[in-house]
């Protein structure tokens, strides 16, 4: 708690003020270290900015860096109304001939239902105690088992009984159907040659059939069998239980058999998916060096420094937002990290694809159609900017398929630094390149990510902290002695004034 202290009793002197403009002086070095710490804040963080966005390049980049990305596929059917197509992995073959022998016909289950009085949901108790004799299968049931409940017991019994009845609620019933295997235990009266299931419910004596209307036995309607199917594909004979065949990448679904005549099935590289993906990648590449670019060309303004809280409190919010905001440019200016990540990955995208295999003809981005700006007096100013030609990359895409996946993808095994780069693909070689510019300034400025921030701008800030400390202390003890020589002073003037008051009174009696 800080003393009571009165001033200038004696002098007439404003101590206070004065010793707060003396402490200004005083604070001077303080001042300094909190506007550094400041700095180091502000830099620390925009750092961390630029790292976000090579991070968005980086994952975008990683989406083309598979050879499995530019092998997509569309099909086409010859007759979509017996079997229509959709790619779900990568097809090998460019045609598939199918002929269906048989289609597949599902199993139609057997099943009961069951009125429920008062029931909103599977999980409200049923409030019956008793035994459900299902498909010759006792399940014990009391009063807080729900539909949910009974169903688990099913499975349950299921698995050493062959039950596999289970239990469902649908449009306030209790609805018991048989799986597909299930064992029923019953014949149909009215067809012999089909097998049903019943339900009946025994009460506890002590218990009631709760909400469960049922009486007696009830039985089931009649299970069909299902039929497996017989599908050839490209002279591979399939049998299914099933019209939607899974076959290389592809799934066809069988909607007739057209009496048996083949339907060829035709694939072709998905041009559109492919197209976008490197569509995707480039925007992306421009987005981030344009905003890296802007960030380390900034102008720098000396003069204006990072504003203190006193400063700020005299100033309108606005003006103390554009002084800061004055203050910040240039923070990055001339950034050696972010201008060597640049260059760096400008010499990924533009140095040529070497190793066995490669195709001359296209072992650059330009010869696919992605290149520089137009010629021109301005075109030094997009600082690396990629354009595409739509035309020549689709070519490229459908005639040249292979040839662009390698620019993009190729790997390299190769130990030797220079040669592993040389037959890397651009997606390799730009991954790697924002892999090493990310953790040089993760190490400059750390991440927000990671608990404990080693960076060496973290530390500068913590040793800042420190000494802020170390003067804050040194600034009490210099303030308290100024507080003491003032006090010196009043109390000197106080007994001089005193003695001249007795001097004077002295004289009048005289």
């Amino acid at each position: 708690m800080s003393p009571i202290r009165f001033t200038g009793m004696a002098s007439g002197l404003d101590t206070e003020k004065m010793i707060k403009d003396l402490m200004k002086a005083q604070r001077e070095p303080v001042n300094r270290l909190i506007r550094k710490k400041q700095t180091d804040e502000w830099k620390r963080d925009t750092y961390r900015e630029m790292n976000k966005l090579l991070d968005e390049l980086k994952k975008s980049v990683d989406a083309i860096r598979y050879s499995s990305n530019f092998k997509k596929k569309v099909t086409f059917s010859e007759n979509d109304g017996v079997v229509s197509t959709k790619v779900s992995g990568i097809p090998q073959f460019s045609t598939y001939a199918v002929k269906v022998e048989k289609m597949a016909k599902a199993e139609s289950p057997a099943g009961l239902s069951l009125q429920l009085d008062n029931v909103v949901d599977k999980s409200q108790p049923l409030g019956a105690k008793g035994i459900f004799t299902i498909n010759g299968v006792d399940i014990s049931i009391d009063v807080d088992d729900s539909i949910s409940s009974i169903n688990a017991k099913l499975a349950e019994r299921s698995a050493d009984n062959k039950a596999l009845i289970e239990a469902s609620f649908v449009n306030g019933s209790l609805v018991f159907t048989s799986k597909s295997g299930a064992e029923l235990t019953e014949t149909d009266p009215d067809d012999p040659s089909k097998k049903i299931f019943s339900v009946s419910f025994t009460a506890d004596p002590d218990g009631t059939s709760g909400k469960v209307k049922i009486s007696g036995n009830v039985n089931s309607s009649a299970r069909t069998d299902g039929e497996k199917g017989i599908i050839y594909i490209n002279g591979v004979k399939l049998e299914t239980t099933t019209n939607l065949v899974s076959f290389d990448g592809i799934d066809f679904t069988i909607k007739g058999d057209n009496g048996g005549q083949v339907v060829n099935v035709n694939t072709k590289t998905d041009e559109d998916a492919i197209f976008n993906q490197i569509k995707g990648f480039v925007d992306k590449y421009n987005e981030v060096i344009e905003k890296v670019n802007a960030k380390i060309s900034e102008p720098r303004y000396r003069s204006y420094k990072p504003l203190l809280d006193e400063e700020k409190e005299e100033l309108p919010e606005k003006t103390a937002e554009k002084l800061e905001a004055m203050a910040k440019s240039g923070i990055l200016l001339r950034d050696p990290i972010l201008k060597s990540a640049l260059d760096q990955m400008r010499y990924a995208i533009s140095a040529p694809l070497k190793g066995s295999g490669v195709n001359e003809k296209f072992d650059t981005l330009s010869e696919i159609g992605i290149g520089g700006p137009p010629s021109g007096k301005y075109a030094y100013q997009e600082n690396g900017k990629l354009y595409i030609n739509e035309t020549k990359l689709r070519e490229a895409i459908r005639n040249n398929g292979e040839d662009v996946l390698k620019l993009f993808t190729n790997y390299s095994k190769s130990e030797d630094p220079t040669t592993k780069f040389n037959e890397s693909g651009v997606a390799e070689r730009l991954f790697s390149q924002l892999t090493k510019a990310m953790d040089k300034v993760t190490k400059e400025a750390g991440s927000s990510n990671i608990a404990f921030d080693d960076s060496a701008i973290s530390r500068s800030i913590r040793d800042t902290d420190k000494e802020i400390e170390r003067w804050e202390d040194r600034l009490k003890m210099i303030e308290d002695r100024y507080w003491k020589q003032f006090t010196a002073m009043e109390k000197a003037m106080s007994k001089f004034q005193s003695q001249g008051n007795w001097f004077a009174q002295m004289l009048g009696q005289k």
